[in-house]
C-alpha cells in the first residue's frame, strides 16, 4: 500500500537571504521547526527574530550584545507585553556562526542554541495565526528553514 506508515513533512529553506527578511509561514502549531542559522555581524549590538500574526508579534526573540542577554516578548494591541529576559550563559558571539531552532510543542515553543535547548517562551497567543518569521538587525542569515508537522 502506497502511504502507509509513511509520515509527511513539508519544509522550505531559504538560503543566504537579505537581512531584513520576512518568510511566510503558515502557522506555528504543535511541532512546527524553524531553524536558522546565521552569524551575528562584527561589532553586532542586537538582532531579531520575529513570530508575527497579520497584526501583532506572536513572539519576539532578541539577542542583545550591548545587554548580555536576551529578551523574549509578544504585543497585544501593538503594545509590548511582559518583558523577559534571559542572561545566564549568553552563548552568541561577534562573527561565530550558530543554530537557532524554535519548536512548538503544545503551550510553549522550545528553542535550541546549536542542537541544545537554551530556553523555552510560553505561547500567549494561538500559534495558528502566525504568518511570518522576521529576521532583521545585526546578523547574516546563511539559511531559514520552515517545517511543519
Amino acid at each position: 500500500m502506497i502511504g502507509t506508515g509513511v509520515a509527511v513533512n513539508f519544509a522550505t529553506e531559504h538560503f543566504h537571504p537579505p537581512t531584513p527578511v520576512a518568510i511566510p509561514i503558515n502557522g506555528f502549531g504543535h511541532g512546527h521547526r524553524i531553524r536558522i542559522v546565521g552569524v551575528p555581524n562584527v561589532g553586532a549590538h542586537r538582532f531579531t527574530i520575529n513570530l508575527n500574526t497579520p497584526s501583532e508579534t506572536a513572539f519576539h526573540f532578541n539577542p542583545r550584545f550591548d545587554e548580555h542577554c536576551v529578551v523574549r516578548n509578544n504585543t497585544r494591541g501593538k503594545r509590548w507585553q511582559h518583558e523577559e529576559r534571559f542572561a545566564e550563559n549568553f552563548p552568541f558571539a561577534h562573527g561565530h556562526i550558530f543554530t537557532l531552532e524554535f519548536v512548538a510543542v503544545g503551550g510553549h515553543v522550545d528553542i535550541f542554541y546549536n542542537g541544545r535547548l537554551f530556553t523555552r517562551f510560553q505561547e500567549r497567543d494561538d500559534p495558528h495565526h502566525i504568518s511570518t518569521v522576521e529576521v532583521s538587525g545585526d546578523v547574516h542569515v546563511h539559511s531559514i528553514h520552515v517545517s511543519s508537522a
